[in-house]
C-alpha cells in the first residue's frame, strides 16, 4: 500500500490524520483505529507525514516522496554523490515549490556542480 492508499483507507474508516510537532502523527478518534491499522500507520508514518505536508502546501501527492529526499540532501546523505546522481536530484527537486526542496536544491548547487 502507498501512503495515499493508507490515507484514503483512514478517511474511509472515519479517521483524521494530522502531523504534530516532533514528527508525530495524530490519529483521531483513536477508538476507530484497530491494532492492525495502528501498525500499518506506524510502518508508513514518515510517508504519511510527507503526504500530509505536501497536502498542506497544495502539492500533488506524487511530490510527497521528494520531501523525504530533500530531508536526506539537507542531512548530507548525498554528499559526495557522483554528478549523475546530483543532477537527477536537482531535476527532481527543482519543480517542487516547497521551502525544504528549495533549500535542498540550493545545498546541491553548492557542493556538486555538473
Amino acid at each position: 500500500m502507498t501512503a495515499l492508499d493508507i490515507y484514503h483507507e483512514a478517511t474511509r474508516r472515519g479517521l483524521h490524520l494530522e502531523p504534530r510537532a516532533g514528527g508525530h502523527l495524530a490519529v483521531s478518534p483513536p477508538d476507530l483505529c484497530t491494532p492492525d491499522f495502528v501498525d500499518l500507520l506506524r510502518h508508513h508514518k514518515r510517508e504519511l507525514l510527507d503526504l500530509l505536508e505536501a497536502n498542506r502546501h497544495a502539492l500533488p501527492p506524487d511530490c510527497a516522496p521528494w520531501l523525504h529526499v530533500a530531508r536526506q540532501v539537507l542531512a548530507a546523505e548525498f554528499d559526495g554523490a557522483d554528478r549523475s546522481t546530483a543532477e537527477s536530484l536537482r531535476i527532481g527537486l527543482r519543480g517542487i515549490n516547497h521551502p525544504r526542496c528549495r533549500e535542498a536544491l540550493a545545498r546541491l548547487q553548492t557542493y556538486s556542480k555538473p
